[in-house]
């Protein structure tokens, strides 16, 4: 064999011997002294055991008892809904004409004297018209608007004005509809 192959046999051989051997070898067990006390702290002195015992009582028990009576219950919710049936739009009317003294909205709580007709709209698909109260104060209408205490509604909103139909009662006892026009201009 040559030269180089011998030395690289033996080096194998040398590898393997040292390489696989004994296990490692276990760390010393150093031993560790106590804490030194620390100066100026007394150490701590154990009472020995009494050799009588002593029993100690707990204390009587006290009962007590819940009266519920004249308390809220604290597992009822403080808010509770109630389910209504919904208000048909008739009724929604009354509704507001009860709470506001028997006739629903402003225009319906005056009379067809006290409104003047101020403006009106017509050449749109739905016209309308403006009429303002004694005070100043504007209301704007279109057909199918309440209006007047004696249960008016507006009829037809035309150039020269508006017609309001007012179901007044006859002296029969039956109920009659008048048509009460409001004109724009007075000469009209």
């Amino acid at each position: 064999m040559s030269r180089l192959g011998i030395m690289f046999l033996v080096g194998c051989f040398l590898v393997m011997g040292f390489g696989c051997g004994d296990d490692a070898p276990k760390p010393k067990k150093v031993p560790i002294s106590p804490a030194a006390p620390k100066p100026g702290v007394a150490p701590a002195k154990v009472s020995p055991k009494p050799e009588t015992e002593v029993k100690v009582e707990p204390p009587p028990m006290v009962s007590y008892s819940y009266n519920p009576q004249g308390k809220p219950n604290p597992f009822q919710p403080l808010v509770v809904e109630r389910k209504e049936k919904p208000a048909t739009p008739a009724a929604k009317v009354e509704a507001a004409k009860k709470e506001r003294g028997g006739l629903g909205t402003p225009l319906e709580r005056l009379e067809l004297d006290e409104l003047k007709l101020v403006a009106v709209v017509w050449d749109i698909p739905k016209p309308r018209a403006m009429v303002e109260d004694k005070g100043g104060k504007g209301y704007i209408l279109s057909v199918g608007t309440r209006i007047g205490k004696n249960h008016g509604q507006v009829s037809k909103i035309t150039p020269e004005g508006l017609v309001v139909s007012e179901r007044t009662e006859a002296p029969d006892g039956k109920m009659k509809t008048r048509e009460r026009p409001l004109r724009l201009y007075a000469d009209q």
